[in-house]
C-alpha cells in the first residue's frame, strides 16, 4: 500500500504500518499477555485488507468540485491573520471561565483520586444523555483545536507568525488537558504534523520528533495525575517510568488482546456506540434516545494486568454483524479517508483540516474507534474553516464594499 499510495500518509498504509507495528511488538512481548487466538488473527487481517480495497475503490472515483486554498485572495488572508491573534487573546481571556466550569461540572460526581481524572469521568458522564443544558464552554471546547490548526496552515504557507502558531496550538492543548482528555491532544499533534507534510510534501522529522515527545510528556503527566496503572504523583521518576512504560504498553498493543477476551467471554458487556452523535443532535431537539457510557469495563489482558481500550474492532465485531460487519465497515471508513485524502491532496479547504483526524482516526483504531466518535470534530473542522476563508465579507448597508486587492504580507504577529 506504501508502493501503491507512494506516501505513508496514504490511509491504507498508514493503516498496514500501525497493525504491522502492533502486532509485531505483541510478537516480541512474548508470554507477558495472553495469547491472541487464530480468529483475532484473522479479524485483523480481513479489516485491514477490506480498508486498503476501500482506498483503492476511492483512487478511482472522480474527486468533486471543491473551493480551494489557492483560491483564497491576499485581502482575506489578511483578515485571517488579524482574526487568529484576536481569537489567541479570547480564547486565553477565557481560561478562568473555563477552569470554574470544568470544577463546577466536577462537583456533580462522587470525588475521585485525583481532580483530573475525576473532571473527565464528570465531562464524559454529562454528555452522555444529551439532554443537559449546552453551555458555551462546551460549545467553545473544539474552537482552540480548529483555530490552532488554521494557524498552523497559515504558518505552513507563509513561513510567518511561529510564535503565535506555537502559542495557539498550546493554548489548544492547555483547554483539552483541562478537560482532562489526552487522546484530543493527539488528536491536535496528528493533524498539526499531518498539515505541514501535506503542504511540505515530506515528512517533517524534526516536528515529528517534537510532537512524539511532548505527547510522551503529555501521556506521562496524565497517568502519574490519575494515579493509573500505579504511578503515583508521591512517587519518584525512577519508580513510576516503569509503571508508566506498562501503562502505555496496555494502551498500545492491550486492545487486541482485550478485544479478544470479550469476543470469548460475550459477559463482558461494553457501551460503545458508533450512533451517538446522531443521538446526541436528535436529543437537543427533544429526543429521548438513550447513550451507553463510553467509560468500558476492564478486561484481563495478563493474569496481572487489565485495560478497558478494546480496539476500532470490537463495535465492529460485536454489535455489527461479526466479521461481515468488519469487512463492511473498513471497506467504508478506508474509502472515505482515501477520498479525504486525495481531496486534501487537491487542497480543498475542507478536506486539508479534517485528513488529520482522518489520520488519527487510522493510527487509534489499537486503541479505540475514532471514525465515528469524529464525526461532529470533521463537520465543525470543514465548516469552521471553509467560512472563515471563504464566507462572504459583511459590509454595513450603504458603504461599498471593496474589492479584493493583493496586499503585502508585512503584518507583525501579536
Amino acid at each position: 500500500m506504501y508502493r501503491y499510495g507512494r506516501s505513508v500518509l496514504f490511509p491504507p498504509a498508514s493503516l498496514g504500518i500501525v497493525w504491522t507495528m502492533t502486532l509485531f511488538a505483541i510478537w516480541v512481548c512474548g508470554d507477558q499477555y495472553f495469547p491472541l487466538t487464530t480468529t483475532a488473527n484473522e479479524i485483523v487481517l480481513a479489516g485491514v485488507l477490506s480498508f486498503s480495497l476501500g482506498g483503492i475503490c476511492a483512487v478511482v472515483v472522480p474527486l468533486g468540485k471543491g473551493r480551494t486554498l489557492t483560491a483564497v485572495s491576499a485581502k482575506r488572508r489578511t483578515q485571517v491573520d488579524r482574526w487568529l491573534t484576536i481569537a489567541g487573546f479570547l480564547f486565553l481571556l477565557n481560561i478562568p471561565f473555563s477552569y470554574l466550569y470544568f470544577k463546577q461540572l466536577s462537583e456533580t460526581i462522587a470525588p475521585r483520586e485525583s481532580m483530573w481524572r475525576q473532571i473527565r469521568i464528570a465531562s464524559n458522564q454529562a454528555n452522555i444523555s444529551g439532554h443537559t443544558a449546552l453551555s458555551f464552554e462546551s460549545f467553545v471546547l473544539p474552537l482552540p483545536s480548529i483555530v490552532a490548526l488554521i494557524a498552523v496552515y497559515e504558518y505552513s504557507d507563509t513561513g510567518r507568525c511561529w510564535g503565535r502558531t506555537l502559542f495557539l496550538v498550546l493554548l489548544a492543548g492547555g483547554y483539552q488537558l483541562l478537560n482532562g482528555a489526552r487522546s484530543e491532544v493527539l488528536l491536535l499533534l496528528v493533524s498539526s504534523v499531518v498539515m505541514l507534510w501535506l503542504k511540505r510534501g515530506t515528512a517533517p522529522i524534526l516536528l515529528l520528533a517534537t510532537a512524539g515527545l511532548l505527547f510522551l510528556l503529555v501521556f506521562f503527566a496524565g497517568q502519574v495525575a490519575m494515579s493509573k496503572y500505579g504511578a503515583n504523583a508521591d512517587a519518584s521518576l525512577t519508580d513510576n517510568l516503569p509503571r508508566v512504560a506498562q501503562g502505555f504498553g496496555m494502551y498500545w498493543m492491550g486492545g487486541i488482546i482485550a478485544f479478544d477476551q470479550n469476543r470469548q467471554n460475550p459477559e463482558l458487556r461494553y457501551g460503545w456506540d458508533l450512533g451517538k452523535f446522531a443521538k446526541r443532535i436528535a436529543n437537543r431537539f427533544g429526543a429521548t434516545y438513550s447513550e451507553h457510557d463510553r467509560n468500558l469495563e476492564y478486561t484481563k489482558i495478563s493474569p496481572s494486568q487489565i485495560t478497558n481500550v478494546y480496539t476500532a474492532f470490537l463495535p465492529y465485531y460485536m454489535d455489527h454483524g461479526g466479521m461481515r460487519g468488519v469487512v463492511g465497515l473498513m471497506f467504508l471508513v478506508g474509502f472515505l479517508s482515501t477520498y479525504v485524502y486525495r481531496c486534501a491532496i487537491r487542497g480543498n479547504c475542507w478536506a486539508v483540516f479534517t485528513l488529520g483526524a482522518f489520520v488519527y482516526a487510522t493510527v487509534m483504531t489499537v486503541f479505540s474507534e475514532e471514525y465515528f466518535a469524529q464525526i461532529m470534530f470533521w463537520i465543525k473542522a470543514g465548516a469552521v474553516s471553509t467560512m472563515v476563508y471563504f464566507a462572504p465579507n459583511i459590509t454595513l448597508r450603504g458603504r461599498p464594499r471593496s474589492r479584493d486587492r493583493d496586499v503585502a504580507e508585512t503584518q507583525s504577529c501579536a
